[in-house]
């Protein structure tokens, strides 16, 4: 199992959710800047509970803005830059409360949005300071904060937006890892599996058929129907540890051996050895598939296997003469079909004079 994005917690990709220090709370500490004049100049009453009553509104505003988009975001901050005009005529740090409006616009979506009002307030805050006549270093720093704390929220904005894109990104990537392996083993299994239990069948039906005329003969098929076993649990392992499949000389030979069990003559026409391992080893899972479909569904006499090795192509090509296609595919050819494909080959059916012939290429 893989964890949701919004869990994960790796340093700089944490999300927003899980790195406190980017909600309300730590920036309330630039209120200090609101009572900076007195340091100069002691307020009045009527500057101490305006002030009072400013931060009383302020505070769940600010708060609740972080939770806030659209409509709401805006005029929560509109109401903000708001404030701070309201008290711009007292002594007191007031361009404070436009700089806490830029910070929460930068949060607006769409990105536009955000730019506009940030801008808004800027011009508002200078607007103020300009009609007020008031010294130009007493509102123009606000101003320039108002745009240098709008700009950096838009900024980590950004940034946090292509961080949860790209934590999307890795879990769609993990997602479909999983996806992928849980298929590979379907159909490694598939091919394993059928071809062994197939084995399996054919040889019990020959031993039951000759318990009683051949003690030997029949002592034989039971061993060979162990071996098939132990054989098929070793595939099956391996198919699990995603090394299923081995070379396609070997493959051959299984097949010739599996088609004489059930019957059917078997033809091999050139040389695996010519095939690069890589090509061979995805012929081998076709090449047991198709030859597992023969005994099982074609009802042939005969089955011919053909190996090419072709300047950049590997081909395989198997016939037979059995009752030929029928109905939609199986797993078993989904799966070749899908193995084929992720190597960069094809695989192609069609009918053959009597039965089926199916090619199957890969580059080598």
């Amino acid at each position: 199992m893989t964890e949701h994005a919004d869990t994960l917690d790796s340093g700089a990709m944490r999300t927003r959710a899980q790195r406190w220090w980017d909600g309300p709370w730590p920036w309330l500490v630039y209120l200090v800047f609101l009572p900076l004049p007195w340091l100069w100049k002691w307020p009045d009453a009527t500057t101490l509970i305006s002030s009072a009553l400013a931060v009383m509104t302020f505070l769940p505003l600010y708060v609740a803005s972080h939770r806030w988009q659209g409509v709401k975001l805006v005029g929560a901050c509109a109401v903000i830059t708001a404030i701070g005009i309201a008290l711009a005529a007292l002594p007191v740090g007031w361009t404070v409360f436009p700089i806490y409006a830029a910070s929460a616009m930068g949060h607006a979506r769409p990105r536009p949005v955000a730019i506009l009002g940030i801008a808004a307030i800027a011009v508002v805050t200078m607007v103020t300071g300009l009609a007020l006549s008031q010294p130009t270093l007493w509102w123009l720093p606000g101003a320039l904060l108002v745009a240098m704390t709008g700009g950096a929220t838009i900024s980590r904005e950004a940034f946090y937006d292509r961080t949860q894109a790209l934590l999307a990104t890795q879990e769609e990537v993990r997602r479909l890892a999983g996806t992928a392996e849980r298929e590979r083993i379907a159909r490694d299994l598939h091919d394993v599996v059928g071809r062994t239990l197939t084995l399996v069948a054919l040889k019990a039906d020959l031993a039951a058929r000759l318990l009683d005329r051949d003690r030997d003969a029949t002592r034989a098929e039971v061993e060979a129907i162990a071996a098939a076993a132990r054989a098929g649990l070793a595939d099956v392992r391996a198919a699990l540890a995603g090394q299923a499949g081995g070379g396609l000389a070997q493959e051959a030979s299984a097949s010739i051996a599996a088609l004489r069990t059930a019957g059917v003559r078997p033809t091999l026409t050139g040389d695996a050895a010519n095939v690069p391992a890589n090509a061979g080893a995805v012929l081998a899972m076709t090449l047991r598939e198709a030859v597992t479909n023969v005994i099982r569904h074609a009802g042939a006499r005969h089955c011919t296997i053909h190996i090419i090795a072709d300047p950049g192509y590997a081909r395989l090509v198997v016939e037979d003469d059995g009752v030929g296609l029928s109905g939609r595919e199986g797993n078993g050819l989904t799966g070749m079909r899908q193995r084929l494909v992720a190597a960069g080959g094809a695989l192609h059916l069609a009918p053959a004079q009597t039965g089926t012939r199916l090619e199957a290429s890969v580059p080598a």
